[in-house]
């Protein structure tokens, strides 16, 4: 028999036209609906081998290919948008996705209290297992247009070196530790906090960074490493195999914790948050000189805009344009000209 009960709900079970093994839930506890779901099935599967057309794949499925692919590091964060957004397609194909999915999710998650920017972490998971599923896997999907909510202007929050002394002193070893590191390299906190032994190379004086999630690059990037970052390095020998930074031995997860922004608080710095070490990173690097084009290039940002944002913390690379001699335009003497009484 093709369909049997299975906690109350009827599953199919039957080999397809090719020779595939298929198992799966039919979703109902109607035995007649679920007759009817395998023929279709059944038939679906004939025309995807005989007719060439693309075959159907459930947002599940999907899900797991998304995630045996993509091998994102921070899977624990990627976990929790996934399982917020199976109550909506849990038993759904992809080419059944529509526009009104895409609003009840946006809807419920600022009705919940949601930000702009928290909606838009789900929408745009959403929209990279559909792309994906549409560009490369050649299954039965068209992905609908989704529109990201408009998020508040990117804020620049930064310290002075002498406030950045005075937090690593408040801070807990491990934590000052990725702290200084943090400001030495720019990195951003997953990129600290899960950094392997195997991504540094002390004879380069560098680390490799794999591409971000999907949510930032997917481009790998070099980031040379600086005499006090390779100090801060070799203090983490030995207190763990795989990953650098770690706190009793165990690799860490996150650095935010309430330690640091204990410590924040403590020092007198208000709205204060990890990322920005990296902010500030990049602050110091535009003070000192160092050319928007080459932080960029330091930072691994891939749009230009997200580094520009920087610039306006030095005007050195202006004042070479101020007086039109240096230009190479001939100046006009204030003695020469006859002004009007």
């Amino acid at each position: 028999m093709s369909i049997y009960l299975r906690n109350n709900i009827w599953w199919t079970n039957f080999t397809a036209p090719d020779g595939t093994r298929i198992q799966r839930s039919t979703g109902t506890e109607d035995r007649r609906l679920a007759q009817e779901f395998t023929d279709l099935l059944k038939a679906e599967l004939w025309r995807v081998l005989q007719l060439g057309e693309k075959p159907r794949l459930l947002w599940q499925e999907a899900v797991v290919r998304f995630m045996r692919e993509t091998q994102n590091k921070d899977q624990g964060n990627e976990i929790r948008l996934f399982r917020y957004l199976d109550q909506y397609f849990r038993d759904m194909y992809l080419d059944e996705i529509r526009r009104m999915h895409i609003d009840a999710i946006i809807q419920n998650k600022l009705k919940d209290g949601a930000s702009n920017a928290t909606v838009n972490r789900h929408l745009q998971k959403l929209r990279a297992v559909l792309n994906k599923a549409s560009k490369e896997w050649e299954v039965k999907c068209s992905p609908p247009y989704i529109k990201l909510l408009k998020e508040p202007k990117k804020r620049v929050r930064w310290i002075t070196e002498s406030e950045a002394q005075t937090l690593i002193l408040a801070l807990p070893p491990h934590l000052a530790d990725m702290v200084i590191f943090s400001l030495e390299t720019g990195l951003r906190e997953s990129n600290v906090t899960l950094l392997r032994w195997e991504q540094v190379d002390f004879s380069q004086r560098a680390v490799f960074i794999e591409g971000d999630d999907i949510l930032k690059s997917e481009k790998a990037f070099v980031v040379p490493l600086s005499d006090k970052a390779i100090e801060v390095i070799k203090r983490q020998v030995g207190n763990n195999p795989e990953r650098v930074f770690t706190y009793k031995g165990e690799g860490v997860r996150r650095a935010n914790t309430r330690a640091f922004k204990t410590a924040c608080k403590r020092v007198g710095l208000e709205d204060f948050r990890w990322h920005d070490l990296r902010h500030t990173w990049a602050t110091w690097h535009v003070q000192r000189g160092t050319p928007i084009e080459i932080l960029q290039e330091l930072g691994g940002w891939s749009d230009y805009k997200m580094v520009k944002r920087y610039a306006h913390f030095s005007h050195e690379h202006l004042k070479r344009y101020v007086n039109r001699s240096e230009t190479g335009v001939a100046t006009i003497s204030a003695t020469s000209v006859s002004y009007g009484q």
